[in-house]
């Protein structure tokens, strides 16, 4: 959410982070009440997660005016236009932060998939920079921060590492939930059957409720959608001989993972949920995302995210995940095709067939494919092997 709200990095992602909290708090419940709301679509479809409420508009647009803060919109896709689904309008800074005085134009955001916040924090990111913060708010250990710095260091511990304000819609802790590193995980094992693949910082198992009710078969049946159409990429151009593509078993394994998706989100669950940890994570995604501030003052310079996300884990003491890589360059394809995947609109053959064709889909499996494989240490490109 982040990411798309800074619009251009360096200069937007900049503007962002010397933000004050509340306008960032602000700016999360602006977009929450600006969420992609189609009452015709049944509740929990990405064109209608949810129907909780925002912040009053008696409280919240006099805030949000006072900040110049506006509904994102701009040409940036929040989704790519990959056929049959219409984009959905994306974000630049510069509108999100300008108020504009055309009441005629339609505004609406979707945010990532829960998939994404689970890959990205599977980085180890949240628990490097909870550290980095440690640090700095405590000594000089790491060294003084940069002036632009020290507005980030304020805006992370305010957002993310403390109960939220009461009422906004990021509010999601309290006496029952008092544990967010344990929400989360909580909310990955509902969704997708899967923890994170680190536990606590002395390596234990990290303690957090196990829901009965949880979507244990989504790894098995996304990897056998996975192999299925990458037999349907290999054989594209095959124009002799047999040809082993099965859309109706890709149409198939799409609608399974539709219905595991959408059971988990009847009557817009977990919805609210989602919109946090994705915001959450895009935040810190962001921050490696070039030489930011406080990547500077770590003196954690580099050309890549996991790159710098490597340099600040060995400040810190704290190692990122060796995959980082994978993790961060699948996030954002696989967040697409899973929201295009709930949708419905490809649990038929001639549908499906979209998932393998030339195009922007296309290209979204082919990484996924290849980092998934990585990840794991399965190949998505070889056949399922059975024995009996």
């Amino acid at each position: 959410m982040f990411r798309r709200f800074a619009g251009k990095i360096p200069e937007g992602a900049l503007a962002l982070f010397k933000c004050h909290p509340l306008e960032l708090t602000t700016l999360l419940e602006v977009a929450w009440k600006s969420r992609a709301h189609d009452a015709a679509k049944v509740l929990g479809h990405p064109g209608h997660r949810s129907d909780i409420l925002p912040v009053p508009d008696f409280w919240l647009n006099p805030m949000s005016r006072a900040a110049s803060i506006e509904p994102p919109t701009g040409s940036e896709a929040v989704i790519r236009p990959l056929p049959p689904v219409n984009p959905l309008t994306g974000t630049t800074l510069e509108n999100a932060l300008n108020f504009s005085q055309d009441p005629t134009q339609r505004r609406t955001v979707l945010w990532d998939h829960l998939i994404y916040a689970y890959m990205v924090e599977n980085t180890r990111i949240y628990e490097i920079f909870r550290r980095v913060l440690y640090e700095f708010l405590y000594g000089e250990k790491l060294g003084v921060p940069l002036p632009d710095a020290q507005h980030w260091l304020r805006n992370t511990e305010e957002l993310f590492y403390r109960d939220p304000p009461s009422f906004f819609i990021t509010s999601i802790t309290s006496d029952i939930r008092g544990d967010l590193r344990a929400n989360r995980r909580n909310a990955y094992q509902r969704m997708f059957g899967m923890d994170l693949n680190h536990g606590t910082e002395d390596g234990k198992q990290y303690p957090y409720v196990r829901a009965e009710a949880a979507n244990n078969e989504f790894v098995p049946t996304f990897e056998e959608f996975l192999r299925e159409v990458w037999i349907g990429i290999e054989n594209l151009k095959n124009g002799i001989g047999p040809n082993p593509t099965d859309d109706a078993k890709i149409a198939d394994l799409a609608e399974k993972l539709h219905d595991m998706l959408t059971t988990r989100r009847i009557n817009g669950n977990l919805s609210r949920e989602e919109f946090v940890f994705v915001s959450m994570m895009s935040w810190f995604h962001l921050t490696v995302e070039f030489d930011s501030p406080i990547v500077v003052s770590l003196r954690a310079e580099a050309s890549s995210p996991e790159q710098r996300l490597f340099k600040i884990a060995q400040r810190v003491g704290l190692p990122a995940h060796g995959l980082s890589k994978s993790y961060f360059d699948i996030a954002d394809p696989i967040s697409r095709v899973l929201i295009l995947i709930e949708t419905g609109a490809y649990n038929t053959p001639a549908a499906a067939s979209a998932f393998y064709k030339e195009g922007f889909l296309q290209d979204a499996m082919k990484t996924i494919i290849r980092h998934w494989s990585i990840i794991t240490g399965r190949e998505m490109k070889a056949r399922k092997v059975t024995t009996t």
